[in-house]
């Protein structure tokens, strides 16, 4: 179904009242509209309302109203923020410079209910695109170099950065450890208890491996129940010592499986941390 336009949430930052009371009553009849008349509150609204498009006036009378479209435009959470620009007949070169400066769309006073209506639609329907096409390539980033079932890094990824972080190590004359870890009798939980049971348990691993390592760890599956922690600036007895502890965790807590209607009991194996 193809996107209306409608339905956004709208800012408005003008501080004449007369002018923002009438566009605010216009694009309410479509959209969830927001008026921050302080421009210098404008971009604190802005930031913290997740807006699909921002009015700005450049008539401000206490701010420059170009100077804020820059703003928007160079902070991370609204730089892909649609801006909307109000500007009057005889300030060409001003309107020029906005578009320069990345306002998207400008509308010229005295403003036509119509074509406000059909201009803020038009962006709504832009900001939203960019945002879908957006979370799909992040989307396929993520599934390119995780593992779908535990959300952990996949083989591949491993591959690709060991070589680099062995070569970092070596260069800053830091250790770098792995553990390499195996659920043991995995084939037969995967039998007696069904794949879905195998399947909660390797989840519920990979939650409780997050928790145990450091943010500088990077933790993978590299098969069926084998997993891989790369350990940098550890030496092999500090290697050792977390894998005895993980070890340890794993064993002392049974593993809920079937929606929780059970625990049963899983074991690590965990092989010599490599240097």
């Amino acid at each position: 179904m193809a996107d209306t336009g409608r339905g956004g949430r709208v800012l408005i930052v003008d501080d004449r009242p007369a002018s923002h009371e009438r566009i605010a009553a216009t694009l309410s009849a479509e959209h969830s509209v927001d008026v921050e008349s302080n421009p210098n509150e404008a971009l604190f609204r802005a930031t913290d309302g997740n807006y699909d498009l921002v009015i700005v006036s450049l008539s401000l009378e206490s701010f420059d109203g170009l100077r804020l479209c820059s703003q928007i435009r160079s902070l991370d959470r609204t730089r892909n923020v649609p801006i909307l620009a109000l500007t009057e007949p005889e300030n060409g070169a001003r309107t020029l410079r906005g578009l320069e400066i990345g306002v998207n769309d400008y509308l010229m006073r005295p403003i036509d209910k119509n074509e406000l209506l059909a201009r803020t639609r038009s962006q709504v329907r832009k900001r939203r695109y960019t945002e879908r096409l957006r979370d799909n390539v992040q989307t396929s980033i993520e599934m390119a170099i995780t593992d779908a079932l535990t959300g952990l890094f996949n083989r591949r990824y491993m591959e690709n950065h060991l070589s680099t972080l062995i070569e970092q190590a070596g260069a800053r004359g830091k250790p770098l450890s792995a553990l390499m870890l195996d659920i043991d009798y995995f084939k037969s939980i995967n039998d007696t208890y069904g794949h879905d049971a195998g399947d909660d348990v390797l989840r519920d691993l990979a939650l409780r491996v997050k928790r145990s390592i450091r943010g500088i760890d990077l933790a993978c599956r590299t098969g069926g129940e084998e997993f891989v922690i790369v350990m940098p600036e550890t030496d092999m007895a500090v290697a050792a010592m977390v894998a005895e502890r993980l070890r340890r965790r794993i064993a002392a807590e049974p593993f809920p499986i079937n929606q929780g209607q059970r625990t049963i009991p899983v074991t690590l194996s965990i092989g010599e941390p490599m240097p």
